[in-house]
């Protein structure tokens, strides 16, 4: 069984060191269907098998109704239960050529993000390669119709971006006239590690009515000393991890530690992260404001 610690782990170092990697990666690939292009090498029949090597994208595709369509995926694809049941046949780090080479697929599909220390070991199935990148929630609406499309499931794919769209409309009006509460989201602890501006992470904060502290960083995942965290004032710390012993204590009091599928749901874009993460985040910045509003009544 793999604890919390090592999940974050696999969730973190992968995505720090796919800007490095992952350009070396597409040029060594450069005929791999890039983006949200569906490629025309494959035909394109009704009968569509895929393997996923993304925990976002194997969701996506649950989502869809498309579980009987994947051939395999990766470790980390489980979410939901379902997809425990398929074929596991890479990781981070590595794909398992035998296994893929024994199986029927019309497509393989990866996430950028996820993927970047094993998309140059796919080179041979090049023109089946699909590689996605969902950094945001604009991202996440073009690759869930990207999909739709290559499961013949475009329907599907058109219902669920109406019902993401019209949960970000609700959001912003249900915050755009309260008080901006400032807050700083920990996503590990050794290092201190927090959300930059440049992450779904901040969009979120953003959609709940909060200023993510670290915003003006460019670094996706900065490292901060506590000093550093403590002097930002935030009114409130959205906690990633379950141990927070290693946070600043004087603002333990303001620390709001989210469940392990709240924090999943929140690393991992897709649709659940709407469902579940992003609530989780308004939750906690909501109870921060309302702290902050009985402060202000008492002071009068």
């Amino acid at each position: 069984m793999i604890n919390l610690t090592t999940k974050i782990i696999l969730l973190i170092v992968p995505l720090l060191v796919a800007s490095i990697l992952v350009t070396d990666a597409l040029l060594v690939d450069s005929r791999a269907t890039d983006s949200h292009t569906v490629s025309t090498d494959t035909p394109v029949t009704d009968e569509v098998r895929v393997v996923s090597f993304s925990p976002e994208i194997s969701e996506i595709i649950a989502y869809l109704g498309g579980i009987d369509s994947l051939a395999a995926t990766d470790i980390n694809s489980t979410y939901p239960d379902e997809l425990k049941k398929l074929p596991k046949i890479a990781d981070y780090y590595s794909v398992n050529q035998e296994a893929l080479s024994a199986l029927n697929f019309d497509h393989i599909l990866l996430s950028r993000d996820f993927n970047a220390l094993i998309i140059s070991k796919l080179t041979k199935y090049q023109n089946k390669l699909h590689i996605y990148s969902i950094t945001d929630g604009s991202n996440l609406l073009k690759v869930i119709e990207d999909l739709g499309k290559i499961l013949h499931r475009e329907k599907q794919a058109s219902d669920i971006i109406n019902d993401i769209q019209m949960k970000i409309q609700n959001l912003r009006e249900e915050h755009a006239n309260k008080p901006v509460i400032k807050t700083a989201i920990v996503i590990w602890d050794k290092p201190l590690l927090t959300a930059g501006g440049e992450t779904f992470l901040n969009q979120a904060v953003k959609l709940c009515g909060g200023s993510n502290i670290f915003e003006k960083l460019t670094i996706k995942f900065p490292s901060v000393s506590a000093e550093k965290l403590i002097a930002g004032k935030p009114d409130v710390v959205i906690s990633l991890i379950d141990d927070n012993q290693n946070l600043p204590s004087s603002l333990k009091n303001r620390t709001v530690v989210l469940t392990r599928e709240q924090q999943d749901s929140l690393m991992k874009i897709s649709p659940r992260s709407y469902e579940t993460g992003i609530p989780a985040v308004c939750q906690a910045i909501d109870s921060a404001r309302n702290l902050v509003h009985d402060k202000t009544q008492t002071a009068d």
